[in-house]
């Protein structure tokens, strides 16, 4: 993924005055991995533009490490958050650090653009101390436990779910990005609709992490119930095209089958017609096989037989 991807991809920014249901899925990732690395040593594998790196170390983290494949983010990342961590480029595969450099690795997201996950895995487990801890996020986990368990004396999944939201807060409503609230899941949360599958995986135990919910703008809302009305709308409209195609097609089908009629009858015509001659052409008779009157109705039935195929050629053409 290019710099300029990434930094499209990772855009939240603490001061913007709108965060929407994307941004806040990847802030609230890094909300609940920050539970876990006061006075820690932390990685954060694949930082993007340094955000989450930011999280962590207001989190109260000891030290916060963030490595990108990307110069372009590496340059954002140190512009956002290099007064609280250290950035470095370097791919994941190949981490540039000695065996136990770090007491929490976090890997939220990277892990599904790498083509190398299993050496990723082994990177992240091989700079983590004895009693290090990985945190992994990933929309494609099918056997990722499996592999993580190979490698982690402790595994547990976490899922991660975009709902709708309404809160009650006291006094004027404006908590911070840190108030408490208790959650209530109104509508069932089926692991089968998760957007996310987080990991929490210790060398030795796992840290507690308790559920973590952030909420975004509430204009998203609105933002995506005009999506959902434009869909309908162009439904609509596609569903009434295709109805109209249908019935051109079955009247051009109608229009074929007549003039296959037709063309059957002009057929007999013309050859009963060059029957009329033959039998009016025999020797003796006495009408002479160039009689005006059935020479006439030769030619007559030949034209209206070239024509009519010419109109089913034209036809077929159309249906095509």
């Amino acid at each position: 993924m290019s710099g300029d991807s990434i930094a499209a991809a990772e855009r939240f920014d603490p001061g913007s005055p709108f965060v929407s249901l994307m941004e806040a899925e990847g802030m609230v990732r890094y909300c609940w991995a920050a539970q876990a690395v006061r006075g820690k040593e932390v990685l954060d594998a694949g930082c993007g533009v340094g955000h989450g790196a930011r999280i962590l170390a207001d989190a109260g983290a000891k030290r916060v490490t963030g490595v990108t494949d990307s110069q372009d983010a590496h340059s954002e990342a140190v512009r956002r958050a290099g007064d609280v961590a250290e950035f470095i480029t370097g791919e994941l595969e190949a981490l540039p650090f000695a065996p136990s450099s770090f007491d929490i690795a976090v890997c939220f997201d990277a892990i599904d653009r790498s083509e190398q996950r299993s050496e990723l895995l082994d990177e992240l487990h091989r700079i983590l101390r004895e009693d290090g801890s990985l945190l992994l996020a990933s929309a494609n986990p099918d056997g990722l436990e499996r592999e993580l368990a190979s490698r982690f004396a402790a595994v547990a999944l976490h899922r991660q779910h975009s709902r709708l939201a309404s809160a009650i807060l006291a006094g004027d409503g404006r908590a911070d990005h840190e108030a408490t609230l208790a959650v209530r899941s109104i509508a069932p949360l089926d692991s089968g609709q998760a957007t996310m599958t987080l990991v929490v995986a210790g060398k030795r135990e796992m840290p507690a992490l308790a559920d973590v919910v952030a909420l975004a703008d509430p204009f998203e809302a609105r933002s995506w119930e005009d999506r959902l009305e434009r869909a309908r709308r162009e439904t609509d409209e596609a569903l009434r095209r295709v109805e109209e195609a249908r019935g051109r097609e079955r009247h051009v089908s109608a229009e074929r089958d007549l003039l296959s009629r037709r063309l059957i009858d002009a057929e007999q015509a013309r050859a009963r017609s060059l029957t009329a001659q033959e039998q009016d052409g025999r020797p003796g008779d006495e009408t002479s096989v160039r009689d005006p009157a059935i020479l006439a109705l030769g030619r007559s039935a030949s034209l209206r037989t070239n024509a009519l195929r010419n109109a089913a050629k034209t036809l077929l053409g159309l249906r095509r």
